[in-house]
């Protein structure tokens, strides 16, 4: 009997999209944004885009969510009892590609133990990466197959990362790589964000061509900027887009261009 589900249609990739993010002299602000989750609502990639954020980093919902503390979670959790799955969730970020044909996109997720069908609708959705915040190496196969298919494979590095997982991301890594700025699940915010700049300079010195994002316990503008000046390419903010979206849209929208006026030193 013939599947009656139709395929997952496969949506024009735009390779360039995250280089343009990362362009010399602009720090890259990416934020992210909890597909399905509703809290949020439809309108949340749009109004991303008019603060100034770069890249979305779309959390979508799939194994355990080991690094996570209870605001990425409980996202996760009403996502899911909305009803997205690997399907819904490629559909609704396709339809937002549509609308924001520019703005750089991540689909972050931690892979459950049966991944069939992942990288069928991460590729369908339009993105430009995908993120796990594993080690790379844990995920080759899924690595090869995403690339195959025009999708980059971001990269995590733990805040302390081993020499094989830098060497690994020296030789293979692809739109930007993610360091983790701060150790311990996401959502603690740390009063002084713990100083990276070694790391970041050791990545460069060792031959890391791709760009730095730092991120996880980043939970201030101030922050944020101090994350530039350690010399990251990049800055990703999580957990505390998702407790300002849960505050209202006046809360958000102060806090997104606050973040971007931070990270190009307004």
């Amino acid at each position: 009997m013939a599947d009656p589900t139709p395929a997952l249609e496969p949506v024009a990739l735009a390779p360039g999209r995250l280089a343009a993010a990362f362009r010399p002299g602009r720090p890259a602000l990416i934020c992210y944004l909890p597909i399905g989750d509703p809290e949020g609502g439809e309108d949340l990639p749009e109004l991303y885009a008019e603060c100034g954020v770069d890249v979305l980093e779309i959390g979508v919902p799939g194994g355990d969510p080991y690094l996570d503390g209870p605001t990425i979670r409980d996202s996760f959790r009403r996502a899911r009892n909305a009803g997205v799955n690997l399907r819904r969730a490629s559909e609704l970020i396709s339809a937002h590609r549509v609308e924001l044909p520019r703005i750089g996109m991540i689909w972050m997720t931690y892979p459950p133990d049966d991944p069939t069908g992942l990288v069928d609708a991460v590729a369908a959705s339009g993105v430009d990466g995908f993120l796990t915040p594993h080690a790379a190496r844990t995920y080759r196969g899924l690595g090869r197959q995403l690339e195959e298919r025009g999708v980059h494979f971001i990269h995590f590095l733990e805040h302390d990362p081993r020499l094989k997982d830098v060497h690994l991301a020296v030789e293979s890594s692809s739109g930007y790589v993610m360091l983790q700025a701060n150790p311990g699940p996401t959502g603690i915010h740390p009063l002084v964000l713990p100083d990276n700049s070694v790391v970041i300079e050791m990545l460069r010195r060792i031959g890391l061509r791709t760009p730095v994002a730092l991120g996880v316990g980043i939970g201030t503008p101030e922050q944020a900027r101090a994350a530039v000046e350690m010399g990251a390419d990049g800055v990703v903010v999580g957990s505390l887009t998702v407790e300002m979206m849960l505050r209202g849209r006046t809360a958000l929208r102060e806090l997104l261009c606050s973040l971007r006026e931070a990270i190009d030193g307004r």
